[in-house]
């Protein structure tokens, strides 16, 4: 049932809900892939990992999650034909906050991409937005009061094999699991 997008409400029964936070209370981290089934779930979790500072990392739609679970809202993109392109390895340049914890892992000023959305985050109260495209969407978020609180519009996970800055962000992401 994908019930939720911005207009999210906590529709799990008592049960239910206790069940999903002991089984986030099993791990030491939190990686948010996203999806069209997700959102009640990963609004939740996300919830969670801020209040108990678990970290966590939100890939795509994970990012949606991610802002939303804290009040945050999407909005489609305007041009999706230029960021809806599945095929393409890197699409876009983004750049980085020198001051973020993003760059602190990357290690640069900018950077490629891929790109797969529809959404991007229109507003994020309790996260800073650090890495934007040329069209100024939003491409990475964090919370800088967290051990690792951070989505990203991008696909990590398809380039890490040959981007040592994608192999990066997990490596960081795993660190912070291990603390």
């Amino acid at each position: 049932m994908n019930c939720c997008g911005d207009e999210w409400k906590d529709r799990l029964l008592k049960e239910e809900k206790e069940n999903l936070i002991a089984q986030i209370k099993l791990c030491n981290g939190i990686l948010l892939q996203g999806g069209a089934e997700t959102d009640n779930y990963e609004i939740i979790i996300a919830k969670y990992c801020y209040e108990k500072d678990i970290p966590i990392l939100g890939i795509c739609a994970g990012q949606n999650n991610i802002a939303r679970a804290l009040g945050g809202k999407t909005e489609k993109i305007s041009n999706p034909e230029k960021h809806d392109r599945s095929f393409d390895e890197y699409v876009h340049n983004i750049k980085i906050d020198k001051n973020s914890k993003f760059y602190n892992i990357v290690k640069k000023e900018e950077m490629m991409v891929n790109s797969r959305h529809k959404r991007t985050i229109k507003t994020c109260p309790m996260l800073e937005k650090v890495a934007f495209c040329e069209d100024n969407y939003p491409d990475v978020i964090e919370a800088k009061n967290k051990k690792f609180y951070m989505g990203v519009r991008f696909h990590p996970e398809s380039l890490y094999q040959k981007d040592e800055k994608m192999k990066a962000i997990f490596k960081e992401f795993i660190h912070n699991c291990k603390k």
